[in-house]
């Protein structure tokens, strides 16, 4: 079965590969087995979080996600009281 897998990297840009995988795969065995991920690695399909015991299905659109370095609200709020001063 194919599926996509989409990366975003922190420059906006993104790269998009499609690959082959066997039927009933789980998320957990797919980013640790297939890509070398960690396990606990934030993981999407269409734009949804999923949990590693969700199974992937023909023609998904997995997302793999970064963790967030700054909260944007915080940046933002710091950003705001630094214009007022």
């Amino acid at each position: 079965m194919t599926i996509k897998v989409y990366y975003c990297f922190p420059d906006d840009n993104y790269k998009i590969n499609s690959i082959n995988i066997e039927t009933d795969t789980n998320i957990g065995d797919f980013i640790h087995d297939i890509l070398g991920l960690d396990k606990e690695t934030a993981v999407g399909v269409y734009g949804k979080l999923k949990d590693v015991s969700y199974i992937i299905k023909e023609n998904d659109r997995i997302e793999i996600y970064e963790k967030i370095l700054a909260d944007p609200k915080i940046k933002r709020k710091k950003r705001a009281s630094n214009e007022k001063c």
